[in-house]
């Protein structure tokens, strides 16, 4: 795609008529459509107004305001992991790059491909004392330093003639799974861009499937031969797994096995009710996952980085049985693991079936696995929130996506939150709260764009958060009335940070709480605050059903407020009394 002088025309006082030469604003925008990356979000600055006003102007371009520097990055890292395709943040420098930084800790974390375009102080005044000025350390803040150490590449351009260099740094960082910054001063943005050449995929895009170590196949050798003397095997989906799609193709090699399945918290969304499944593994997990996974002969593990969130509670399995791990990345574990390297692990996983051998013509029968719960305690006050997971389980159309945020939330929905429905998304890499909010209103802002259509409506996309995460960054809903985007919010308010409350009960129990909060009305003030905005109340299981299938039917953004016990234990294997995990 290539961008023409007469492509753009401005208006304004000094209008001759004649086109404006197109600005390197207008260039990054052009070569970020040309690359498939048509959402971006940010808060509008000063120093990003530029990008801003190209981003805006550019057909195939929204340009998302979002109410936090931190929120938009969420945003661009939700729209990330559900599409396949990188998110766009930009913000201004000073705070709002500041702000930012949460977001791409999280995303370089959990491996999210998020761009953040950061504008800075124009070049002439960086070191004289500008306003925002991040560009001259040790007197001012090094932004560059900063990013540097939560993204892949960050670059600062200091000329016109260096964007597209910094732009194919950028594109092949995200290629490799990494966010990527590029700060842009303001001149520089606002400088006519005629001659910058434009990129092509083949600059920066990896080819093949990229296997190394052990091969496919000997490693469906060994499978065969543990298949065929009836030994157990498992497989064990991540995150990486789920945002691949391999859903199909790890169901036809469980067959091809016999093997049982489990999932990573990031990964539950690839498992289905039925034989051979046995849940979540870590410590928001289920029992029976552990015990599958403790009681293999080999464990396959499928995109999953095997995080201590994601193992917790499987130390002693580790140092036994055999582990043998496919994926983009090293599993992030001590330990004795064969890896084998790839970077298409959904054509890694139908080779490996394709390969194994089926002597007696017939798949291995499924073994038939209960998924176990932890014993939570009965609370006081309010509704379980086990119940109110299932209830809403029920109501959710299938392939809806549920982005789950941290504490009590997000645990009860991991562990209780019926299988077989879309994409699951928690964000535990660095497990700030807030994110699911943000990343959920930003995916539906990008199926509403996108017109992904569900019975003549954009699919909808459910959040599940708790009041704490609310207070943090649950104005985002405004975001969503503003694009009418097809979000539901689901608050469990509990009036308290209550994952805090319990680690207080349990490990400090001569210190007054200070994770009480006085009572919130959330559901009449989200229905005062916005003209239109639908919104329910709920205290108990049969209520939930009914509104939850009330609200999913809708159109646009709504919120159900559920009324949740501060004291509830939540599934969270370290907090239940010792003895009855």
């Amino acid at each position: 795609m290539t961008l023409t002088a007469d492509r753009k025309h401005r208006g304004g006082p000094a209008d001759t008529g004649r086109a404006a030469a197109p600005t390197v604003a207008e260039y990054i925008v052009e070569q970020l459509i040309s690359s498939s990356m048509s959402i971006a979000s940010g808060v509008h600055g000063a120093n990003i107004e530029d990008l801003y006003d190209a981003a805006t102007r550019a057909p195939g371009m929204t340009a998302i305001v979002a109410k936090h520097e931190f929120a938009a990055g969420a945003m661009a890292d939700g729209t990330a992991r559900m599409s396949g395709t990188p998110g766009i943040v930009m913000t201004t420098s000073g705070g709002g790059a500041m702000n930012v930084v949460p977001a791409l800790a999280e995303a370089y974390d959990s491996r999210v491909p998020v761009l953040a375009l950061i504008g800075t102080a124009p070049t002439s005044l960086v070191g004289g004392g500008a306003f925002q000025d991040m560009l001259a350390p040790p007197d001012t803040v090094d932004i560059a330093g900063v990013l540097s150490a939560i993204t892949g590449s960050c670059s600062v351009v200091g000329h016109a003639d260096e964007v597209p260099a910094a732009l194919a740094t950028a594109f092949a960082t995200l290629h490799r799974g990494l966010p990527a910054a590029v700060l842009l001063p303001k001149d520089i943005q606002a400088a006519p861009a005629p001659e910058l050449r434009q990129l092509h995929t083949g600059e920066w895009a990896q080819h093949g499937a990229d296997v190394t170590g052990p091969s496919l196949s000997a490693l469906a050798d060994e499978l065969s031969a543990l298949a065929e003397s009836d030994a157990r095997l498992v497989l064990w989906v991540g995150e990486e797994a789920s945002r691949a799609g391999v859903g199909p193709q790890v169901e036809a090699l469980a067959s091809a096995l016999g093997a049982v399945v489990v999932a990573a918290p990031g990964g539950r969304d690839l498992l289905r009710d039925g034989d051979g499944v046995a849940g979540v593994t870590g410590v928001m997990g289920h029992p029976s996952a552990h015990r599958a996974v403790a009681d293999a002969d080999l464990c396959l593990v499928l995109g999953c980085r095997m995080t201590m969130t994601d193992r917790a509670g499987l130390d002693e399995p580790l140092r036994r049985v055999r582990f043998v791990h496919l994926g983009s990345e090293q599993p992030r574990m001590p330990g004795d693991v064969d890896h084998v390297r790839c970077t298409d692990l959904a054509a890694a996983i139908s080779q490996l079936t394709g390969e194994i051998r089926r002597p007696r013509g017939h798949d291995r029968p499924r073994e038939a696995v209960a998924v176990t719960h932890l014993p939570v305690p009965p609370g006081g006050s309010g509704m379980g929130m086990g119940a109110a997971m299932g209830e809403i389980g029920r109501a959710l159309p299938p392939d809806t996506p549920v982005f789950a945020d941290a504490g009590n939330a997000g645990a009860a929905a991991i562990h209780h939150l019926p299988f077989g429905h879309g994409r699951f998304v928690v964000a535990l890499g660095m497990g700030g709260m807030g994110y699911a909010i943000a990343a959920g209103v930003g995916n539906a802002i990008r199926e509403a764009v996108g017109s992904t259509m569900t019975d003549g409506q954009p699919r909808r996309t459910v959040v599940i958060a708790g009041d704490g995460a609310f207070f943090m960054h649950g104005m985002e809903i405004h975001t969503a009335v503003e694009h009418d985007a097809p979000v539901t919010l689901v608050l469990l308010n509990n009036n308290a940070h209550a994952m805090c409350i319990t680690r207080e009960r349990l490990f400090f129990p001569d210190t007054p709480s200070v994770n009480r909060f006085r009572p919130s009305d959330l559901a009449g003030g989200l229905a005062a605050m916005f003209d239109g905005l639908v919104v329910a109340r709920a205290s108990d299981p049969a209520f939930v059903r009914t509104a939850a299938a009330d609200l999913l039917s809708q159109s646009g953004p709504n919120c159900l407020v559920i009324d949740a016990d501060p004291d509830e234990i939540p599934p969270f294997a370290p907090l239940i009394p010792k003895g009855q995990s």
